[in-house]
């Protein structure tokens, strides 16, 4: 984080540990741990106090082209709405960033998955939202400042100020909307006893019944590639309004 202050990498705020014993924690049914993540979501409480909370919109993105046993084991049919609900959004619309935006977007993600991938990771997600900003005309109806110029609007994302960044705020080439984006759940490390054994188990299902890997089964440097692709995919670059 402090080599790299512009990395997409969700910021790791706490670590905190049970004291105590619990029969939860025992049978692994409940965490014995938890991970304090910072919230690209701030904002989102003011927002709904002015009514505008339902136009926040965010998703939970992974490459959907892997072998999903709650969506492809028998259709779907075996599990409920409710565990399928629980698999990665699809994101059916593109993100409109200028050449430039695009650019640090796509170097810094590369950089990101590299140490990702170096330490053997799999399975990270990218969480993206998608907040309205006012129309031009709504902004030039406000208050002037003290330099005779327009206030920016008094809403997220312009808190914190500047510099934006994609955990402040990326505002799309075509002035629509602000961008947040961070990559998530990257603790999944393909070297460990539980992902040993859930490889195991996936290739002796497709002995029977050939579906290719799981995200949390391929190799660490094939999911890399597969997630940036999905990345670029989203991308429609164009011209700054």
């Amino acid at each position: 984080m402090q080599g790299e202050p512009g990395s997409l990498l969700v910021r790791i705020t706490d670590f905190l540990e049970c004291s105590q014993h619990s029969l939860g924690s025992l049978i692994g049914s409940a965490p014995s741990h938890h991970i304090i993540m910072e919230n690209i979501m701030y904002g989102q409480d003011k927002a709904k106090e002015a009514g505008d909370e339902q136009k926040w919109q965010h998703w939970d993105l992974k490459p959907m082209s892997y072998f999903y046993p709650e969506r492809d084991v028998a259709g779907g049919a075996l599990s409920s709405e409710a565990t399928k609900s629980k698999l990665a959004d699809e994101f059916d619309e593109q993100i409109v960033l200028s050449i430039d935006q695009e650019a640090e977007f796509r170097t810094q993600l590369e950089k990101d998955t590299k140490l990702l991938a170096d330490c053997n990771a799999v399975d990270y997600s990218l969480f993206l939202v998608r907040i309205p900003l006012a129309k031009k005309h709504d902004i030039a109806e406000q208050p002037s400042d003290t330099q005779g110029g327009s206030l920016p609007p008094n809403e997220p994302p312009f808190v914190p100020p500047s510099p934006p960044s994609w955990r402040t705020g990326i505002t799309s080439a075509d002035g629509q909307y602000a961008y947040r984006a961070a990559v998530l759940d990257f603790f999944w490390a393909k070297h460990t006893v539980h992902a040993k054994a859930m490889t195991g188990l996936i290739n002796a299902y497709n002995a029977i019944d050939r579906q290719g890997p799981m995200s949390v089964t391929t190799d660490a440097p094939e999911y890399r590639q597969r997630f940036l692709n999905m990345c670029k995919e989203i991308v429609e670059i164009r011209a700054e309004d």
